[in-house]
């Protein structure tokens, strides 16, 4: 039997890179909407006109940062919300994902030449860091030196290699002043998903530096708001303050200050409720109660769908589901518009299952792909009768009927959920009901979600798992180690890296390695799709639907709330007049 090396770290930390990207700090002024029956935002938008100048707003999250450095490997959401009111964000991205330049710190930014890649920044001239330093190659440098992995001394010292800055050849100063000339070694799509956030050449100096030297502060910042003393000076009040930044050339911040504060999320309804804070994501509390929150006497709940999604993954590295066979007639068994339908209409959003493992249903170029299955229980029983899984073979009083074997081998799965989730509950109860209609058995195991990935996950202690898988914001940057074929080690361990489910083939590496590469944005579409439908015939998992983003506030907030993909415009968040 084939062991599994441990995964490196918690998926969730492993993707403090994605959540990043996501800090893009414009929103456009579109009004909320579905794509592909989504909903993708929702928010109580205003003018800047509208918006009342100064005060605090009160912003719930699940703990003060642990870093102010995104790129680390304890990086999480609170990281990446107070980053992006802090530090550059080169490019914005609306509620479809879709990336525009932003002006307050580009004046452009033109892919020049496609062989070699070049692209050229032009930064805004008035863009300048806290120190009065402004923005310019040697922050750009930087940065690709510590993210490239060419030096272990970063990856020794807790910095995550972010994907796309080992494609980089080389740095230096464009031809004009303010410009930036990036020349890629090797070819890479999503190129705008890079410097963003960007760092100062302070902080990207040394290792310890880019680490420890940002967990408490940072070397100086560069946004709408400026961080008030170091992260951490008011601990007993678990708050991180970020303040009106005085010295910003663009649009001023109406609020004077947002204080991150800590608050577990079984807390965040009374607290909004009591209006002792202004925002809190209600999205955890919902999933642990399983019921959707209410908006109560002065304030409201905002909804949207996520920018990742609730999957299962299957373990294709050892046991039963090594077999692609069985894995396929697993996922044929399940449901998927039942599932939606008792998670999602209960929460107001619509029942929509989710099509692709690469794209979400409101990005561009997504498309359905679950045709690649046969996707009903008849297909399903068709794939285990042509397997010699036998009907009757087996009787399983706990399934209330008759299990398949095969060799005497009863054809019973474990399902890996985190305890106390009722959302994960009431789906775990829909699944082993419809895997038993087909003959297979299914036992639940829930476990504390602390030790969900490190003690289950890494191991490959499960069959299946409901997990949580992040979207790309700039696909596919971050998501080939995702499905990247695992490889046999000399003493016949796997290594997995990222991949959840330890299997994979050639075809599908090659597929991402495409289009990722490819400087067409029609051909990396097509691409990124060919390859998704190849990871369904696969099933080394099975999309479920976009997690439901449930966001509580204030009724005299403005301009925020469910973001989606799209994330806030700091500057224009504020009270009502």
């Amino acid at each position: 039997m084939v062991q599994r090396k441990a995964l490196p770290s918690l998926p969730r930390e492993t993707f403090a890179v994605v959540l990043a990207a996501a800090v893009a700090v414009a929103l456009a002024a579109c009004s909320s909407g579905g794509t592909a029956g989504v909903r993708v935002d929702d928010l109580t938008r205003a003018d800047r006109a509208a918006v009342a100048q100064g005060g605090t707003l009160r912003w719930a999250v699940d703990s003060v940062p642990a870093t102010l450095n995104v790129f680390r490997g304890d990086a999480g959401q609170a990281t990446a919300l107070a980053a992006g009111a802090l530090l550059p964000t080169l490019f914005t991205l609306d509620a479809h994902g879709r990336a525009a330049v932003d002006g307050d710190y580009l004046v452009s930014a033109d892919q020049t030449s496609q062989s070699p890649q070049t692209v050229v920044y032009t930064l805004n001239p008035k863009a300048v860091w806290s120190d009065g330093t402004p923005l310019g190659v040697a922050d750009f440098a930087g940065q690709w030196r510590a993210l490239s992995g060419a030096d272990p001394a970063f990856a020794a010292a807790g910095t995550a290699r972010a994907d796309g800055y080992d494609s980089i050849a080389s740095v230096t100063p464009g031809a004009k002043p303010h410009q930036v000339k990036v020349v890629f070694a090797k070819p890479y799509a999503p190129w705008r998903s890079l410097f963003t956030p960007l760092y100062p050449a302070a902080a990207t100096a040394t290792p310890q530096a880019f680490t420890d030297g940002q967990k408490a502060t940072l070397s100086a910042d560069a946004g709408p708001f400026t961080l008030h003393g170091a992260k951490g000076e008011d601990a007993q009040a678990q708050t991180l303050t970020v303040a009106r930044n005085p010295h910003w050339w663009g649009d001023p911040a109406k609020l004077d200050a947002i204080a991150f504060t800590a608050l577990p999320a079984d807390d965040a309804a009374s607290a909004l409720s009591a209006h002792k804070v202004d925002v809190a994501d209600l999205s955890r509390a919902a999933d642990d109660s399983g019921d959707g929150p209410e908006a109560t006497s002065g304030t409201r709940v905002l909804r949207a769908s996520a920018p990742d999604y609730l999957g299962i993954a299957f373990n294709g590295g050892t046991g039963l589901l090594a077999d692609p066979d069985l894995r396929r007639a697993v996922a044929d068994a399940v449901d998927r518009q039942a599932i939606a339908d008792a998670v999602l209409k209960p929460l107001g959003l619509p029942a929509v299952p989710l099509g692709n493992h690469l794209l979400m249903a409101d990005q561009q170029g997504y498309q359905d792909d679950a045709a690649a299955l046969g996707a009903s229980a008849d297909n399903a029983a068709k794939l285990l009768d042509a397997a010699g899984w036998k009907l009757g073979a087996h009787s399983d009083a706990a399934q209330g009927g008759s299990t398949r074997a095969k060799d005497a081998k009863p054809l019973s799965l474990t399902l890996l959920t985190r305890a106390g989730s009722a959302r994960e509950a009431a789906i775990a109860k829909l699944l082993t009901a419809q895997l038993g209609k087909v003959g297979i058995g299914l036992q639940t195991k829930a476990v504390p979600a602390s030790g969900f990935f490190t003690d289950h996950i890494a191991s490959g202690d499960f069959d299946l798992a409901l997990v949580d898988w992040p979207a790309s914001r700039f696909p596919i940057a971050d998501e080939r180690a995702l499905f990247a074929k695992p490889q046999v080690n000399a003493d016949g361990s796997l290594s997995v890296g990222q991949n959840l489910s330890a299997t994979g083939t050639d075809e599908i590496d090659q597929l991402l390695a495409r289009a990722a590469s490819t400087t067409d944005a029609s051909d990396a579409t097509r691409l990124t799709n060919e390859a998704d439908v190849r990871i369904w015939q696969a099933a080394p998992s099975l999309p479920l639907f976009q997690t439901p983003q449930l966001v509580g506030t204030r009724d005299n907030v403005v301009n925020a709330g469910a973001f989606g993909f799209a994330t806030p415009r700091w500057q224009d968040i504020g009270f009502k007049r």
